[in-house]
Parts: C-alpha cells; structure tokens; sequence
C-alpha cells in the first residue's frame, strides 16, 4: 500500500526512476524504501474461494500505466504511474492488521459508500477485522473519537448522506496525529479527501518514515470539482454535474 501522489511535490520527496528513451517512472512512496528486508506474506485473495477469479488479475510488480495513452511515434515514452491492483505477496498478515479511516475537509456525495467498501474488503477479501474510525477529520486522531467498523455497523451506510465519521477542516498537527498512530498500533491509514488533504496525507507519509515505523498510509482522493491529477474522475464528481445542469436547466425555462 502506498500513499496517493497528488499531494505537492514539494511537500515530498517523490521517487522517480528514469529508463531508455524517455521512460520516467514516477512512484509512490513505500514503507519498504526506509524498512528493508520485510517479510512477505501470500495474498489472502488466494485461498479466499470467493474472489477465486482474482488469482488471474495479480499484478505484477512492474506494471506501469502511461500519463498520455496517445502518443507521436517519434516522442520519448512519457511518464508512468505505477499501476494499482492486488499483488500475489502482501506486507501484513491479516491479524496483524489494526486500520483506521478518516474522512477530512467538505462533504462528497458518496463518502460512506467508500467508507463501506473499505470495511467489507478489508474484512470479506483479506480476513482484516480491525478496522477504527477516526471522528471529526484530522483532529480526531488526538481527540481520541475514535468508532468501531464492522460489516454490520457499515451494512447500510451508503444510504445515508455525509459521512458518518464526521469531519472537519485544519486541525492538521503531524506530531500529534503520528504519535495517535503510534500508540493506537495502527498499522494501515486510510485517509479520504482532497487536494489539502493529500497533502496532509503526504506529511504524515514524512513523519512515519522519520520514525521507521511499518505503517501503510493511503491516500483516496475526494472531490466534486475532479481537480486531482492522475486519476479520470473522484467519485462525487458526477452528482455534482446533475446537479448544476439542474439548476442551470431551471434558470433556462
């Protein structure tokens, strides 16, 4: 797991590998850069007789997605993303595993659809049944509100609106927030919001590395306005598209 790459560069030290004829591949971070020598475990995706099919998708560790699908025959080959998706040997044994999720900034049609899918693949694909939810945004990590997640508090979520861990803006003080991390034993962070979010996601990242700790932090980009690089389109984009043709159809009758 590694955190997302649309935070600033200059907030981070972005890994970047460069090959023959314009290859340039722009990585994530990854706790195995400061930690070497972890050991591996096979994927619970394996033995899951549920997502049997998976076993053909793995992929494979130098998969790469271009930045420009289209390019001139005679140009560099541009630069590559690494490609997401489940590998064959993960970092965690599923026991191991304590996750938290926080939901951070302005509200999104959909939070807690994504919220729900977290949990029930954390726990139906992987055996993780761990998971915490920080209340209230970043602040919440050392407010200590913290909610239990389980499939079943989860079940029906996607049918309310907002999130149901709250959230909040600011409240952003990296210290406070790791050393949260560090004496819950939180090993996975998932953290959901936009552009700032990612970039407070990205400082965390910084923090954790420092520390040597063996903590996966991943950033899930969230935002109507769909200004986040890299990806098509963050969920909550195309209410937001209804939503103004709406009016705009109405101001027009």
């Amino acid at each position: 797991m590694a955190i997302s790459s649309t935070g600033s560069q200059n907030d981070y030290q972005m890994k970047v590998v460069k090959g023959e004829f314009g290859y340039v591949l722009e990585d994530v971070p990854h706790f195995i850069d400061y930690i070497p020598d972890l050991p591996t475990y096979p994927n619970p995706l394996r033995s899951n007789p549920a997502y049997s099919v998976v076993k053909q998708y793995f992929v494979d560790m130098d998969d790469t997605v271009p930045q420009k699908i289209v390019v001139h025959k005679d140009t560099p080959r541009g630069v590559h993303f690494r490609r997401a998706g489940p590998r064959q040997k993960v970092y965690f044994a599923s026991d191991e595993v304590q996750a938290c999720i926080v939901t951070c900034g302005g509200l999104c049609p959909g939070l807690n659809t994504v919220i729900r899918e977290i949990v029930h693949s954390l726990d139906c694909m992987y055996g993780v049944n761990k998971v915490l939810g920080i209340d209230g945004g970043y602040r919440g990590f050392y407010s200590k509100n913290t909610i239990t997640l389980t499939p079943k508090t989860v079940n029906d979520i996607h049918k309310r609106g907002g999130t149901i861990l709250g959230t909040s803006r600011g409240g952003h003080e990296t210290m406070k927030i790791v050393d949260s991390i560090q004496d819950r034993g939180i090993n996975q962070v998932y953290i959901i919001g936009g552009d700032g979010t990612q970039k407070g996601a990205a400082v965390i990242y910084e923090e954790i590395r420092k520390r040597g700790l063996k903590v996966a932090v991943a950033g899930i980009p969230k935002t109507i306005d769909n200004d986040i690089p890299v990806i098509d389109k963050s969920f909550g984009f195309d209410t937001a598209v209804e939503e103004a043709q709406r009016a705009i159809n109405a101001g027009a009758c």
